[in-house]
């Protein structure tokens, strides 16, 4: 039949191709051409175009809808034959295949549409929006694959019509928007779908448009927005989330901008909620479930006990379906918070969440190996016969030609391979929706099996969903903590009898009853049960009203666990927690909860869900609020991340102040980005010569988990406005990181530390700046200069700080004044943080912090004019070590002071963490610290009593 090599694969496996080409000889030599070249958007164009011409008709304009049909009909079976041969001769890439497919439906749904429409309006007009009188085109939404723009070779295209104003026609014979659009879509399917000489083109189903087979064909944009508001369902959600616009056109001087605005405002806050939303966990499951259960009716309808779920590829155990699950799962529960979900395409969802953590790499590297081999299998076995089939065939000689097909050598080796995939994807399928939850029960002998962490998943009492929660608090106390029933029975029932709970639905009552038993036993695991199930109250009152959360718990036992260990390991993540619960959801995955931030990668996809940010319109503006949303969504969710990686003693005190003060440069950053188009005078197409300089633990590098941010800016600009365009741009970003949205404040500012304080201007020039630290800062100003640092801004405005800096550090000064500033500062400083208790305060009592901080300082301005090192920006620890190489003070005495400064720092934050607001220890304690302290403050700065109030 063909003697070209890059035919041969296709003609061994598809028996479609053998009979097309059998009828068609021609066809082999043009087969051969275009099969060496990657099938694009303008070969379909030119293959379309070749084809109106053979029919002596225009393709410019609408097509007669016989010659539309035949058209289409002819290009579909080249296209098919065309990506076959690519396909199967190893040249054509999964992307390429889909690609290709997707591309053919557009073409022909536009040119159906763009033919039945012309006809269509002969006789009856043109259906017009009412406000501006231009032609109101149909919008056409592809679902699914088609949506995705991923579709298979021999798919069916899910299709929903919808259209904008309702009103009539203009034409001879007008009739109703309605009824208009209804006749064009019943008229459109056939032309597309119906099997005729030349085949068809696609199978298309209308299924998917609001109550199915039992609604309009069409529907106007204000019903569909009354369906998805009081009848859409769970199911609905995820088949919207791949919903794509096709774009069509019939009549001269349309525009669907706004109705395509509409559509897409109607869409999005119906997919992705507002809010992490674990109920689509359980809408998902049941989904797949009644999936299955139809495909296993149907198969035994058909084909009887020969055709399993193992035959299946698509639908069956670890297949295409389980894969598309477990992506779209996380679009579904975090899309809302996280817009770069919001994505269409299943490789790039699947890449969006490798990229944010929510997918490990190695598990993402695997999932899409095996979509890739699944879908290239689905694929060929579509060639063979043209066929919309998932099915492997069942006779070994049938499957090794299948494996032949796919490139394999041996049956084995295709076989090994397609099982690896599969075991893999029904694992992490299983791994997500296969959870019992707190359904879940011991075994036999009373055990429960273990989570990833080590720690027994938690039990359940089958029969508490349909007990009183009281009843079961006081069961479950009784049997899992006695020694402690008599203390904690009262505030649970006191939660239990609040209003929060009171008001319950039923529904969610039986959930809380369901989710008590495991509450109380995930309590008992801790090392702290008591103060841990206190607090875990606190928690249920503070969520039992929000069902996503509840869900959350109630679906992820382990997570459940791990929230548990926290209550108990800190009164204030405990707090944190209770107080930003959408914080729950970090806890999902250990494996990326404990893994170190990735700066570069959070900010980029920071920047990416900003921009996504829009609220529709011409032109498009920015949503501010959504963007302040997320940003604040993302400050708690990474010092979220490294709260736990501290409880789990991952990280040292300096780490943790490294991480959330790069946390807090990279949001300042991104705050910059966003405001400076609100204020400047060309909407931000000119850079700001404006700096962010940090002062404090932020300058220092030794932020906390609720520090303020001490700041300074500052400006470089010579135009006459200057001033007043920066000092706007300041005041917005106060607003930006200060204001109360719905998730919180971003950061508490102070900006006390600029020239003349409160007084002063809040934006200052540089030149403004230098003269002022030269001529009239006081010498707790200089002191606070040594631990400032160019935070973020325009890299020459930091540059010029950085110059001032050293200048001021480097100014003489008299040895003995200096002391005596320090001394007298520090004796203000204790003044104003008295100490009336028989406890140490470990940052202001003498032997404390501050005293190594106000040595360090002291040597920096006393002495960086002959040792230049002292004057980077590196940390108390490490300037004291500094000291000592150049002779300044004791090494060994250095070593310890230093070292002491590291306990202290540490104590106070492990105090902290306990909800401690004083940071205070017994005077008995840490006494060799302290020494070390005291004898670094006396051989620095002279007797100890010089510095006592």
């Amino acid at each position: 039949m063909s003697d070209s090599p890059l035919l041969a694969p296709a003609l061994a496996w598809s028996g479609h191709l053998r009979r097309r080409l059998s009828a068609q000889p021609a066809w082999v030599d043009g087969l051969a051409d275009g099969a060496q070249h990657p099938l694009t958007s303008e070969t379909l164009t030119t293959w379309f175009n070749e084809l109106c011409a053979r029919r002596n008709v225009a393709p410019a304009g609408p097509l007669p809808v016989a010659d539309c049909r035949a058209v289409l009909r002819q290009l579909r079976e080249r296209v098919f034959c065309t990506i076959m041969v690519r396909d199967l001769g190893g040249l054509a890439p999964l992307e390429e295949v889909v690609t290709a497919m997707t591309r053919l439906a557009d073409l022909a749904i536009t040119q159906a549409y763009r033919s039945v429409a012309a006809e269509l309006a002969e006789v009856h007009g043109i259906p017009r929006e009412a406000a501006s009188g231009l032609p109101q085109e149909m919008l056409i939404v592809g679902m699914g694959k088609l949506g995705g723009e991923e579709l298979n070779v021999s798919s069916d295209i899910d299709l929903v019509m919808l259209y904008g104003d309702e009103g009539d026609t203009d034409g001879r014979r007008p009739i109703s928007h309605h009824e208009f659009y209804g006749r064009l879509t019943r008229r459109m399917m056939p032309v597309i779908s119906e099997i005729d000489a030349d085949g068809h083109v696609f199978r298309t189903d209308l299924r998917l448009r609001p109550d199915g087979d039992s609604g309009p064909l069409a529907w106007s944009l204000d019903a569909f927005e009354n369906y998805l508001v009081s009848q859409g369902r769970e199911w609905e959600r995820y088949a919207w989330l791949k919903a794509r616009r096709i774009e069509v056109s019939a009549f001269e001087g349309s525009d669907v901008s706004s109705q395509a605005a509409q559509l897409e405002a109607l869409r999005r806050p119906f997919v992705y909620r507002k809010y992490f939303d674990f109920d689509a966990l359980a809408a998902l499951r049941g989904l797949r479930e009644r999936i299955r259960e139809d495909w296993n009716r149907r198969a035994f309808k058909g084909s009887g006990a020969d055709t399993t779920q193992a035959d299946n590829i698509k639908l069956g155990e670890g297949g295409i379906r389980e894969i598309e699950f477990v992506v779209q799962l996380s679009q579904l529960v975090r899309g809302g918070r996280q817009p770069s979900l919001q994505t269409r395409g299943l490789l790039a969802a699947l890449k969006v969440e490798t990229d944010t953590g929510l997918v490990s790499a190695s598990d993402s590297e695997r999932l899409e190996a095996a979509y890739r081999f699944l879908r290239r299998t689905e694929h060929a076995l579509q060639y063979r016969e043209d066929q919309q089939t998932h099915l492997l065939p069942h006779e070994s000689e049938r499957r090794a030609d299948l494996a032949r097909a796919l490139g394999f050598d041996k049956l084995d080796a295709f076989e090994t391979e397609l099982a690896g995939h599969r075991q893999f994807v029904e694992q992490t399928f299983r791994d997500v929706f296969g959870r019992q939850g707190v359904g879940a029960c011991a075994d036999a002998n009373g055990n429960f099996p273990p989570d990833n962490d080590g720690v027994p998943l938690l039990a359940c009492d089958p029969t508490a969903a349909d007990s009183d929660p009281e009843t079961v608090l006081a069961m479950h106390l009784h049997q899992h903590l006695p020694a402690l029933e008599a203390e904690l029975l009262p505030r649970g029932l006191a939660m239990l009898n609040g209003s929060r709970i009171r008001t319950l639905s039923d529904a969610s009552r039986r959930r809380l009853s369901a989710l008590l038993p495991a509450v109380i036993q995930a309590a008992a695991l801790t090392k702290a049960p008591g103060p841990a199930l206190l607090r875990m109250f606190d928690l249920i009152e503070n969520i039992a009203q929000r069902s996503a959360y509840m869900a959350l718990l109630t679906e992820f036992p382990d997570t459940l666990a791990r929230v548990a260990r926290i209550m108990a390991a800190s009164e204030w993540a405990a707090q944190y927690l209770i107080r930003h619960p959408i914080l729950l959801d970090e806890l999902l995955d250990w494996r990326t909860l404990l893994a170190p931030p990735n700066f570069d990668q959070i900010a980029q996809t920071l920047s990416d869900d900003l921009d996504r940010c829009v609220i529709e319109g011409t032109p498009p503006m920015p949503d501010i609020e959504r963007q302040m949303n997320i940003m604040r969504d993302v400050q708690r969710q990474w010092g979220f991340h490294l709260l736990a990686q501290d409880l789990e003693g991952k990280l040292t005190v300096e780490r943790l102040g490294d991480f959330l003060s790069l946390l807090a440069d990279l949001l300042l950053r991104e705050t910059l980005k966003r405001v400076w188009p609100q204020v400047s005078r060309d909407g931000g197409a000119s850079p700001a010569r404006f700096a962010v300089i940090a002062y404090g633990k932020h300058g220092g590098k030794e932020l906390g988990y609720a520090s303020d941010l001490d700041l300074v800016f500052l400006f470089e600009d010579s135009r006459e406005d200057a001033g007043e365009v920066y000092a706007r741009f300041g005041q917005r970003i106060l607003s930006w990181l200060g204001s109360l949205t719905a998730s919180g404040r971003l950061y508490e500012i102070d900006l006390r530390l600029r020239p003349d304080g409160q007084a002063g201007l809040m934006v200052i020039s540089t030149e403004a700046f230098e003269r002022y630290q030269k001529e009239h800062a006081w010498p707790w100003e200089h002191q606070a200069i040594t631990r400032a640092r160019f935070a973020v801004g325009d890299p020459h405005v930091g540059a010029r700080f950085e110059e001032i800096r050293r200048q001021v550090m480097l100014m003489p000064r008299d040895p003995d004044k200096l002391a005596h500033d320090v001394i007298d500062m520090r004796k203000k400083m204790n003044e104003g943080h008295v100490n009336r208790t028989p406890l140490f305060d470990l940052k202001h009592d003498p032997g404390g912090m501050v005293d190594v901080e106000f040595v360090t300082q002291y040597l920096v301005l006393r002495y960086s004019i002959d040792h230049p090192r002292l004057l980077e920006n590196l940390g108390n620890i490490t300037l004291l070590r500094l000291a000592a190489e150049a002779g300044l003070l004791p090494q060994p005495l250095a070593m310890r002071a230093g070292d002491a400064y590291r306990t202290l720092r540490s104590e106070q934050h492990a105090l902290r963490l306990q909800g401690m607001d004083k940071a205070r220890v017994p005077q008995d304690t840490l006494t060799a610290e302290r020494a070390a302290v005291i004898e670094l403050w006396e051989t620095v700065m002279g007797p100890r009593q010089a510095a006592t109030p």
